[in-house]
């Protein structure tokens, strides 16, 4: 065993009858809470991103191909269905794609009035997402002659429209003429994403109701949905479908565009954005305090055993073992202070992942609860780094240690 390293250890062992000392104590707390913040504030940034993208994609899907103007969300100009569009949609990084169309319109009751966007899908579409959200009743049906009038309403309109399962309901809607519309559709479920956003603007049909609005057309549709595969990138995909759409207009004379999810909900993906630059200023005022607290700390212990450092001096210990001795004292204490930091942190977010223990305002996070992502991979980046920054850092204190000589110790006596 190294005679530096038996030192340190000694003077670090507290089953010999010692006690941490007041600013070993602080660095190492200091140590701790810096971790466990950082793994906090990165298990909760990754969760805000994974949830929302997931809820969004699952709701709306990675990309969306409609009509220009209608920024992938609604329009009254409808698009045809097409075989060359449909070709282009069998690219090796699409996991599936499915016709939609929609219609903007109210739910009326006696004494309530909502307005909705009622979504048309028909069977090729991904129920997944919503099966998962489901919260009473069942799926709307969407094949089988005669059409079914079911409809899938979100938990908030349900309230608001004081609707529960089998209820029937009324929609107004407004044609291309003015003219008034009215229909009436049974609720067969209810689902809640838990993202307000989405759960106060869509409910789900057959495409065959929303058709019979535009005179039954079922050729002409609103757009395509695109799920791609994980991993894909979704601004690349409408990039490579936006250098076509040319092609297709002077094919087909069908003017479309597609729009990945981060533009049209672009205010949502630019505050999750700023969440980034949030969690970066986070960590690195966390890592400055366990660092200025270290080095002071380290300072204040070479302080306390100046004595001892003269008397090692004075028998002939090197500058270098000096330093390593202090530098092995460091390293005990970022390592204690580090695994308590990451016990911590990982229990919280493990607490926060499982539980939701902490909620929020859905109408201002747009979530009705804190997300807390199980990011094993960013957590040993963190508590690698922690160990390697501050053990570097601790260098400055620990060769001032070696400045000292026994002279400076016997007259300090």
């Amino acid at each position: 065993m190294r005679t530096e390293f038996y030192i340190a250890r000694r003077l670090s062992n507290r089953r010999d009858g010692n006690k941490a000392g007041v600013m070993e104590r602080v660095a190492t707390i200091a140590t701790a809470v810096s971790l466990a913040v950082v793994i906090v504030t990165l298990s909760v940034v990754v969760g805000f991103k994974e949830e929302l993208n997931a809820k969004i994609s699952g709701s709306v899907s990675d990309v969306v191909i409609t009509a220009p103007e209608s920024r992938g969300v609604v329009s009254s100009r409808a698009i045809k269905r097409n075989e060359t569009i449909e070709q282009l949609l069998t690219d090796e990084r699409i996991e599936h794609y499915s016709a939609y169309r929609s219609k903007e319109g109210v739910v009326k009751s006696d004494e309530n009035i909502v307005g909705v966007l009622l979504k048309g899908i028909d069977s090729l579409y991904n129920l997944d997402f919503y099966r998962e959200s489901l919260t009473a009743g069942e799926l709307p049906r969407l094949t089988g002659d005669p059409r079914s009038k079911d409809i899938l309403m979100s938990q908030s309109i349900a309230r608001k429209m004081d609707a529960e399962v089998g209820d029937r309901v009324e929609m107004v809607f407004i044609d291309a003429n003015g003219s008034v519309l009215r229909d009436r559709f049974a609720i067969s479920g209810i689902y809640r994403t838990g993202v307000d956003a989405l759960d106060n603007a869509y409910i789900i049909t057959d495409i065959r109701n929303v058709a019979r609005l535009y005179e039954g057309n079922d050729q002409l549709i609103t757009g395509y949905e695109v799920w791609l595969k994980e991993g894909a990138d979704r601004e690349a995909m409408a990039s490579d479908y936006n250098d076509n759409r040319l092609d297709i207009y002077l094919m087909e004379g069908i003017d479309t565009y597609a729009f990945a999810i981060d533009d049209i909900f672009y205010e949502v993906f630019s505050w999750l954005a700023t969440h980034d630059v949030n969690a970066v200023v986070i960590v690195v005022i966390m890592i400055i305090v366990a660092l200025l607290n270290m080095t002071t700390a380290l300072l204040i212990i070479v302080f306390e055993r100046k004595r001892m450092i003269g008397e090692l001096r004075a028998l002939g210990m090197r500058r270098r073992s000096i330093i390593e001795v202090f530098l092995y004292r460091a390293m005990f204490i970022v390592v204690r202070g580090v695994a308590w930091g990451a016990v911590v942190g990982i229990a919280i977010a493990l607490a926060e992942h499982y539980f939701h223990l902490i909620p929020l305002s859905a109408e201002e996070y747009m979530l009705d609860a804190v997300p807390a992502a199980l990011c094993w991979g960013w957590w040993v980046v963190a508590i690698a780094a922690s160990i390697i920054i501050t053990y570097v850092v601790m260098l400055l204190p620990a060769a001032f240690s070696a400045r000292i000589s026994p002279s400076e110790t016997m007259r300090y006596e």
